[in-house]
């Protein structure tokens, strides 16, 4: 095993050392802090780009909106199987690091992003082959179908750089490094919003590209992106991983795909059960405007839920650079200290929410029935925000852990037992339309949370074997 000590280190070791103790040692909250303020700035700063996107498409029109919406859930759908390898990558990196095991950390990267190119390349054949053929599925309207399928097809290409991001990111977090990510996010930020208004609201360099410009300005930005941060891991103490793509290692392979394959599941269980959500939606009074609101006020409701996205990754890796390094009881305390973090967070924002609903929905809808709409989805989602911080934070500190199978069937229980059903009921059958929709969302997350904390709470996670 490749360890190190801090007595006898190169400058490079000395590195690694640092950085490995940084979780795993001294005060709990400094770790949780250090990692998280980065992650919080990085996901931020992801979901304003989200919002903008949302906001030039609706320069063009609310069918554009709802365009954008379904296309975005069924691109979601290819996504997820890229983001589940960057879960089985923290979890087998972080595990490797904490145990001093640097070698094992650059060869799981490096099988990682081997992976993931094949995946996101194969992805991305399938999804302009698909999407002229699933689309229609999942909406009446044949002008936000024809819109839907222009940004898919183009769309398909961003899964390519997008697999390089999501492993190495994943890498970097897993040693204890959110900074590097942070600051090469902060880049594809700005290249992102800037290209969405120079391609849509000054139609430069080519004129009338309209919904294409905001997919051609993700393409370049996370192009960039995905470039930088590869040459920054080849410069980390990860940096050995680019030694290490040849051979395939299918074993090596197969623990990621252990791990990743049941978060795909939970992520694509909460994908299936959108596009069911938007066959309700599509079945009440105003449809293309109750679309249009739940594209907005998912994209509003990010501002909030991608903070406790970061605090997830966060947790994720402290938990398992801990139960590597054999610190059982510190890695149990990780969990417990972010969620309350998370809870807190929520409850001051779920209140500013609430406060600037009709502001907020104003300024991404010009559609007065779109606007009601989406005023009603946060007010109802914003009741159950701190539950949200639970499940976010403790799936993430199980998912750490390399336990991913549980939280996958308790993503399918709360989206397919209780939210669906609950929401046709509402909406459909008690005639309440989008509100009825929007309760059952808030019922469901508050049902997941407590399963979630009762399987946290029981700790039969902490043997997982990754």
């Amino acid at each position: 095993m490749e360890t190190t000590s801090p007595g006898d280190e190169s400058a490079d070791d000395k590195n690694i050392f640092d950085t490995q103790a940084l979780l795993t040692e001294g005060n709990l909250w400094k770790a949780i802090w250090i990692m998280s303020w980065p992650l919080m700035l990085a996901t931020f700063s992801s979901s304003i780009v989200g919002v903008v996107d949302v906001q030039c498409a609706g320069l063009l029109g609310s069918i554009s909106q709802a365009a954008m919406g379904l296309c975005e859930q069924v691109i979601f759908m290819f996504m997820v199987f890229l983001m589940s390898m960057g879960v089985g990558t923290t979890a087998i990196v972080s595990r490797a690091f904490g145990a001093g095991d640097v070698k094992a950390s650059a060869h799981a990267t490096a099988q990682s992003l081997s992976l993931s190119l094949i995946t996101g390349l194969l992805l991305t054949v399938i999804s302009i082959v698909a999407g002229r053929y699933a689309l229609p599925l999942y909406n009446a309207d044949p002008e936000v179908i024809r819109q839907a399928q222009i940004v898919f097809v183009v769309f398909g290409f961003y899964l390519i750089p997008f697999s390089m991001w999501v492993i190495a990111t994943a890498a970097f977090r897993a040693i204890g490094d959110t900074k590097t990510p942070l600051i090469v996010g902060l880049i594809m930020t700005f290249l992102n919003i800037a290209g969405d208004y120079l391609t849509v609201v000054a139609q430069w360099p080519v004129p009338n590209l309209g919904i294409k410009g905001i997919i051609y300005s993700a393409i370049f930005a996370d192009s960039i992106g995905a470039a930088i941060i590869l040459w920054r891991l080849s410069r980390s103490p990860l940096k050995n991983c680019f030694t290490k793509f040849w051979p395939f290692s299918r074993k090596e392979m197969m623990r990621v795909v252990h791990i990743g394959v049941p978060s795909a599941m939970q992520k694509l269980s909460f994908c299936f059960s959108s596009f069911a959500l938007f066959l309700v939606l599509g079945r009440c009074e105003n449809p293309t405007q109750a679309l249009a609101s739940w594209t907005i006020g998912m994209r509003v409701e990010s501002l909030v839920f991608m903070p406790l996205m970061a605090l997830s990754m966060a947790v994720s890796s402290i938990v398992g650079q801990n139960l590597g390094a054999k610190q059982k009881d510190r890695a149990v305390q990780a969990g417990w200290h972010v969620t309350w973090v998370g809870i807190g967070m929520m409850c001051v924002l779920a209140v500013v929410l609430w406060i600037f609903a009709r502001p907020l929905a104003m300024f991404m809808s010009h559609d007065p029935k779109a606007v009601e709409y989406t005023i009603n989805y946060i007010r109802i989602n914003c009741l159950s925000e701190p539950f949200l911080a639970v499940n976010w934070v403790l799936s993430g500190a199980l998912q750490g852990a390399g336990d991913s199978r549980l939280p996958m069937w308790i993503s399918i229980f709360h989206n397919w037992i209780i939210r669906l059903p609950l929401a046709y009921y509402l909406a459909i059958y008690l005639g309440m339309g989008p509100n009825g929709a929007w309760i059952a969302m808030a019922t469901s997350v508050v049902v997941s949370a407590l399963l979630i904390a009762w399987r946290y709470q029981s700790g039969k996670w902490i043997e997982t074997r990754v």
